[in-house]
Protein backbone atom coordinates (compact mmCIF):
# COMPACT_ATOMS: atom_id res chain seq x y z
CA UNK A 1 0.00 0.00 0.00
CA UNK A 2 1.49 3.35 -1.00
CA UNK A 3 1.80 6.29 1.37
CA UNK A 4 -0.86 8.24 -0.56
CA UNK A 5 -3.37 5.36 -0.31
CA UNK A 6 -2.66 4.93 3.38
CA UNK A 7 -3.17 8.67 3.98
CA UNK A 8 -6.45 8.63 2.03
CA UNK A 9 -7.72 5.59 3.97
CA UNK A 10 -6.88 7.14 7.34
CA UNK A 11 -8.51 10.43 6.34
CA UNK A 12 -11.72 8.67 5.24
CA UNK A 13 -11.79 6.64 8.45
CA UNK A 14 -11.35 9.78 10.56
CA UNK A 15 -14.12 11.62 8.69
CA UNK A 16 -16.47 8.67 9.12
CA UNK A 17 -15.72 8.53 12.87
CA UNK A 18 -16.40 12.25 13.27
CA UNK A 19 -19.69 11.94 11.36
CA UNK A 20 -20.88 9.03 13.49
CA UNK A 21 -19.89 10.85 16.68
CA UNK A 22 -21.79 13.99 15.73
CA UNK A 23 -24.85 11.98 14.75
CA UNK A 24 -24.86 10.13 18.05
CA UNK A 25 -24.66 13.36 20.06
CA UNK A 26 -27.52 15.17 18.36
CA UNK A 27 -30.67 15.90 20.32
CA UNK A 28 -34.24 14.96 19.56
CA UNK A 29 -35.72 16.17 16.34
CA UNK A 30 -39.39 17.11 15.98
CA UNK A 31 -40.47 13.65 14.78
CA UNK A 32 -38.82 11.87 17.73
CA UNK A 33 -39.95 14.38 20.38
CA UNK A 34 -43.60 14.54 19.31
CA UNK A 35 -45.96 13.29 22.03
CA UNK A 36 -49.14 15.13 21.07
CA UNK A 37 -50.48 18.24 19.35
CA UNK A 38 -49.32 21.57 20.72
CA UNK A 39 -46.51 24.10 20.73
CA UNK A 40 -42.93 22.84 20.95
CA UNK A 41 -39.85 24.83 21.97
CA UNK A 42 -37.28 24.36 19.20
CA UNK A 43 -33.90 25.70 18.20
CA UNK A 44 -33.18 25.91 14.49
CA UNK A 45 -29.69 25.41 13.10
CA UNK A 46 -28.13 26.89 9.97
CA UNK A 47 -26.86 23.47 8.94
CA UNK A 48 -29.86 21.89 7.25
CA UNK A 49 -28.57 18.35 7.74
CA UNK A 50 -28.72 18.82 11.51
CA UNK A 51 -32.33 19.91 11.54
CA UNK A 52 -34.11 21.63 14.43
CA UNK A 53 -33.77 20.33 17.99
CA UNK A 54 -36.73 20.17 20.38
CA UNK A 55 -36.24 21.32 23.97
CA UNK A 56 -39.76 20.99 25.34
CA UNK A 57 -43.40 20.51 24.64
CA UNK A 58 -46.22 20.15 24.03
CA UNK A 59 -47.28 23.45 25.58
CA UNK A 60 -49.94 26.05 25.05
CA UNK A 61 -48.57 29.04 23.16
CA UNK A 62 -48.39 31.20 26.29
CA UNK A 63 -46.61 28.47 28.27
CA UNK A 64 -44.14 27.94 25.41
CA UNK A 65 -43.28 31.66 25.32
CA UNK A 66 -42.91 31.61 29.11
CA UNK A 67 -40.48 28.67 28.92
CA UNK A 68 -38.55 30.39 26.13
CA UNK A 69 -38.12 33.57 28.17
CA UNK A 70 -36.92 31.57 31.21
CA UNK A 71 -33.81 30.61 29.22
CA UNK A 72 -32.43 34.14 29.50
CA UNK A 73 -31.74 37.04 27.14
CA UNK A 74 -28.78 35.35 25.43
CA UNK A 75 -30.56 32.12 24.48
CA UNK A 76 -34.24 33.04 24.11
CA UNK A 77 -33.93 34.92 20.77
CA UNK A 78 -32.51 31.75 19.19
CA UNK A 79 -35.46 29.59 20.30
CA UNK A 80 -38.79 29.30 18.49
CA UNK A 81 -42.25 28.16 19.54
CA UNK A 82 -43.50 25.95 16.70
CA UNK A 83 -47.01 24.54 16.45
CA UNK A 84 -47.20 20.85 15.53
CA UNK A 85 -50.88 19.86 15.15
CA UNK A 86 -49.83 16.42 13.86
CA UNK A 87 -46.72 14.28 13.96
CA UNK A 88 -43.99 16.00 11.89
CA UNK A 89 -42.64 14.14 8.89
CA UNK A 90 -38.93 13.54 8.39
CA UNK A 91 -37.44 15.55 5.56
CA UNK A 92 -33.88 15.40 4.28
CA UNK A 93 -31.10 13.98 6.40
CA UNK A 94 -32.77 14.67 9.72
Amino acid sequence: MSARSFHRLSLCTAMFAVGVSLGACSGKGPAEAYTGPGWYLEKSYLIVAGGPKVFGGPFTYDKCEEERLKLGPNVSPEMLCVNHPGKPKKYGLY
